[in-house]
């Protein structure tokens, strides 16, 4: 009887240790994943309606009309560049693009510096629209799709459906602003356009405090290029408009436009300070001026005031314009603006 007993209680035993020691079974695995409801079709929804919304806003950026007026149909997206205006080339680089750009024109690949190593050269004047052609790209920028007589150059391209772009010389700071939020535009970069002129208007907004404090503008004139034939421009130019806001006055203001001198005509101009942006090195470029025959009386060289600025600086109509401000004021008024 006593075995008997000992042996029920020990089973009892076993049984409730047992019972304590279970824990109740799980309703699914820990790691299954949660049912598809609701809130994770409205997760896939808003995410479908953010892409929309992306691409809604690309195509509302994207110009219709390039700088000249022409309509224009620029593709969603831009992988093969032609640049033909180094203005253009090196903005583009600047906005992270440099991989994007298949060819270019000489001026370009001279003084720009990040483009690829096999990038393609076509004279904007005379372009080589069956090589374009055999390229590919997706746009192409230049400066007029005519030619000489009025032809359009382009227009095998743009039959071919491929996108080009026309972008004027322009004559104010406030028209190449314009042209650089436009080319951002066109390759998708709307908001680091918006950036670059956003913070052209801040820099020159000093630079022009500065100039307005000039009580006696000294007169300066800019030469692209020396004797025989002296370029450089008057009124009417966008560089005209960078002498006034540092606060000099541009001693060819009786010209229109780009002009090319004959020496007489620069003698008589008797400007204070004599820039150049000549293609060759600066000191080359200053000691060709103090010495040229007859000049020794222009008050700029009887005064050693001849100073070189940075040529691409100079005519490569971007946000780098900037910084051939600050040479400007620098070389006539010795502080920078």
């Amino acid at each position: 009887m006593k075995k008997s007993l000992v042996l029920f209680l020990t089973v009892l035993l076993l049984c409730a240790l047992a019972a304590c020691g279970s824990t109740p079974a799980s309703t699914k695995p820990a790691d299954s994943p949660m049912p598809a409801g609701p809130a994770a079709a409205s997760e896939e929804e808003e995410g479908k309606s953010s892409l929309e919304s992306e691409a809604e806003t690309l195509a509302s950026t994207l110009p219709g009309i390039d700088r000249a007026g022409n309509e224009i149909a620029i593709p969603k997206e831009i992988h093969k560049i032609v640049s033909l205006l180094p203005a253009v080339t090196e903005l583009l680089c600047d906005l992270g693009l440099s991989n994007r750009i298949i060819c270019v024109d000489p001026d370009s690949l001279e003084y720009i510096a990040g483009l690829k190593a096999d990038v393609a050269v076509c004279n904007p004047l005379v372009p080589d629209i069956p090589k374009m052609l055999t390229l590919a790209p997706d746009i192409i920028f230049t400066d007029t799709r005519m030619d000489s007589s009025g032809v359009n150059m382009y227009k095998s391209a743009e039959e071919a459906g491929i996108c080009v772009a026309e972008i004027p010389s322009s004559h104010t700071i406030g028209s190449i602003e314009d042209d650089i939020q436009f080319v951002a535009d066109c390759v998708g970069k709307t908001m680091e356009g918006e950036t670059i002129v956003a913070e052209m208007e801040i820099d020159l907004q000093k630079i022009a405090s500065t100039g307005r404090t000039i009580s006696d503008p000294k007169t300066v004139m800019l030469e692209f290029s020396g004797l025989p034939s002296i370029k450089s421009f008057g009124t009417g130019v966008y560089l005209n408009e960078m002498l006034e806001l540092i606060g000099a006055q541009n001693a060819l203001d009786g010209e229109i436009g780009w002009v090319t001198l004959e020496e007489e005509q620069a003698l008589e101009a008797d400007p204070d300070v004599i820039l150049t942006a000549a293609a060759g090195t600066d000191t080359d470029a200053v000691e060709e001026i103090l010495n040229r025959p007859g000049w020794e009386n222009i008050t700029a060289v009887q005064n050693l005031e001849v100073y070189a600025i940075d040529r691409s600086s100079c005519l490569f109509p971007n946000q780098h314009l900037i910084e051939a401000l600050r040479e400007m004021a620098e070389a006539v008024y010795h502080s920078p603006s």
